[in-house]
């Protein structure tokens, strides 16, 4: 499985949404991607190959653009 910490999580979350997490909330969100991430690598095999991962450059720089176009 990927190695995600919580750490990366915080920062992560504070760099592109200015949200601040508990140290717990963090590890448990970075558990949650590593298995998403890894899972995300299988998605061919099962015929979706078309979804993106939660997690990929394109999907997190939509979310950024849309969050940055809802600020005052």
């Amino acid at each position: 499985m990927p190695l995600v910490t919580g750490e990366t999580v915080k920062q992560v979350l504070r760099d592109l949404y200015g949200y601040e997490i508990s140290d717990a909330d963090a590890h448990s969100i970075a558990n949650s991607a590593g298995a998403m991430i890894t899972l995300a690598g299988h998605f061919a095999s099962i015929g979706i190959t078309g979804i993106e991962p939660p997690f990929g450059y394109p999907v997190l720089l939509a979310e950024a653009t849309r969050s940055a176009r809802s600020k005052p």
